[in-house]
């Protein structure tokens, strides 16, 4: 979603680096790490996996990026995944939206 919503909404700045999956060291570390423990988990704890849990996680999900959107949509080309240090020229600060 974030790819798309940037592309739709904010084409002057969209880039491989609004994938967000290279962000950095750290977070591609978490990535990995998150997803092996969800493995581990599934595979060897089957006893522990809740289907009404992984509904209640998947609808939290669905929610908060939904909200996200939302929000990227609303700021348009004032969006940026990067945090900004100047300002540019169509930048316009965003008093209302989610």
């Amino acid at each position: 979603f974030e790819f798309f919503t940037t592309a739709l909404f904010n084409p002057s700045v969209v880039s491989a680096d609004s994938y967000i999956v290279n962000h950095s060291a750290t977070y591609t570390a978490a990535a990995i790490l998150s997803s092996i423990e969800f493995g581990v988990r599934f595979i060897f704890l089957p006893g522990i996996n809740s289907l009404k849990l992984t509904v209640i996680g998947f609808i939290i999900v669905f929610i908060a990026q939904s909200v996200r959107t939302l929000a990227m949509i609303t700021c348009g080309e004032s969006f940026n995944h990067l945090i900004q240090t100047t300002k540019k020229k169509n930048h316009v600060l965003i008093t209302h939206g989610v």
